[in-house]
């Protein structure tokens, strides 16, 4: 079962509709609603920060990332756990950097 802290590889859809690229993506939502057949996850990205709802990974090799690596936190997508591969996880501490990156973004 997915969990947050995840990193999978997944077909994620541009912000303007415009294409897809298939990239590494961070799992966000709980294990109780990973159970229902869908997943939420936000972008992993190598191109540099542009601003301050990205986060740098400090271990980037840990999380089977193959270059330094962000994630944006502001770039998240809902798919089907079939859809997703889990390549790795993140860190405790990029996790927990992560996690208030997301409580800055979201409600």
């Amino acid at each position: 079962m997915l969990k947050p802290g995840d990193v999978v590889v997944a077909m994620f859809t541009y912000s303007d509709l415009s294409g897809a690229k298939i990239r590494p993506a961070l799992v966000v939502s709980r294990e109780t609603y990973n159970g229902t057949g869908s997943v939420v996850i936000a972008a992993i990205s190598s191109r540099p920060v542009r601003n301050q709802y990205e986060l740098l990974l400090k271990d980037w090799q840990e999380a089977s990332l193959r270059i330094p690596s962000k994630v944006c936190a502001g770039q998240l997508m809902t798919v089907k756990i079939g859809l997703v591969k889990i390549i790795g996880c993140l860190s405790q501490q990029d996790f927990n950097n992560a996690r208030e990156l997301l409580n800055q973004v979201l409600i």
